[in-house]
């Protein structure tokens, strides 16, 4: 039923059903992502089968798109609760079909078993003749994400505890669960130009992901606003939360952190606009290792090192 669901890779593909899987081979580098998801851990509250597998792909499709990396196929593992019926395997198989769709990738094999949760593995294959690494950034260069950050967070607490916001809102921030999706068009557009000196996922959270692109450059970063929209700061100062907790701490966004030196940014913001994206330059590096810093001239503080905390 999987496989007659999401359908047999391209020719030159080996059918899937064989002892191993076969797949061209094009020129550059060969660049591979696995991403467990399991069930206990990693799915909310609301989440819809279809939906889970769905994520399961869209996890290593976030770390392609923050290297600049066309992901070519996927080999994906499956441990399948006994009690899991005929339409549930259906309704997995369907998130695997929309995501092969979604981003023009093959699936091309993998394992099942028994397993006491759902547990699925993904392990994506491609090929670049680069790469934009964690190390790169330098004193100077702007920091950038491509997208708002909190609406996971809010989306989350919405899901899990109920929580009361405006039909708007609500809508926006289980969606950004549900269904998120990250920027791999923009992610292979700046690679393809060099614009970005380093990048990463952000997954786990802004603040973690920026500790980490700290330590992995050697250099340090001083944020001067947050990445938040209007709309979601007013819902969370109704409710009675910390924006920062929310924007800087939560994680799930699926969104690429990265810096560009001063000279590309033009160019990177023209490129932007005629994706039909949106940046949003939150700071600069700093040569202060280790150290990220927020400071909007009336807010100043160390950003922790901290993030994604899994469901338990």
């Amino acid at each position: 039923m999987m496989i007659k669901t999401f359908g047999q890779p391209k020719e030159r593909y080996l059918k899937i059903g064989d002892d191993v899987a076969r797949m061209p081979v094009w020129a550059g580098e060969l660049i591979i992502k696995m991403d467990m998801l399991v069930g206990k851990t990693d799915v909310p509250k609301g989440m819809r089968l279809w939906q889970i597998s769905r994520k399961s792909v869209v996890a290593c499709v976030s770390d392609f798109a923050a290297k600049g990396v066309k992901p070519k196929a996927v080999l994906l593992s499956l441990g399948l609760p006994s009690n899991l019926t005929l339409k549930d395997v259906h309704q997995l198989a369907l998130g695997f079909r929309r995501t092969k769709k979604e981003f023009n990738v093959e699936i091309i094999g993998g394992d099942t078993n028994e397993s006491d949760d759902l547990v699925i593995d993904c392990c994506m294959i491609g090929f670049s003749k680069k790469i934009t690494e964690r190390k790169g950034a330098k004193p100077g260069d702007r920091v950038i994400v491509t997208g708002p950050f909190g609406y996971p967070s809010m989306g989350l607490k919405i899901l899990q505890e109920d929580l009361k916001t405006d039909r708007e809102v609500r809508n926006r921030s289980v969606a950004s669960v549900l269904l998120p999706t990250p920027k791999l068009k923009l992610g292979l557009e700046m690679n393809k130009r060099n614009l970005f000196s380093s990048s990463i996922d952000s997954s786990d959270g802004l603040a973690i992901s920026l500790h980490q692109l700290s330590k992995a450059s050697g250099v340090g970063f001083e944020l001067n606003q947050l990445p938040v929209e209007d709309d979601l700061v007013k819902t969370v100062k109704s409710n009675d939360m910390s924006i920062q907790d929310i924007v800087l701490y939560g994680g799930e966004e699926y969104e690429i952190v990265a810096t560009i030196p001063e000279e590309k940014m033009k160019s990177a913001l023209r490129l932007v606009t005629a994706l039909g994206f949106k940046l949003f330059d939150i700071g600069r590096v700093t040569n202060k290792p280790d150290r990220v810093l927020f400071d909007d001239g009336s807010l100043r503080f160390n950003v922790e090192k901290k993030g994604w905390i899994h469901f338990s």
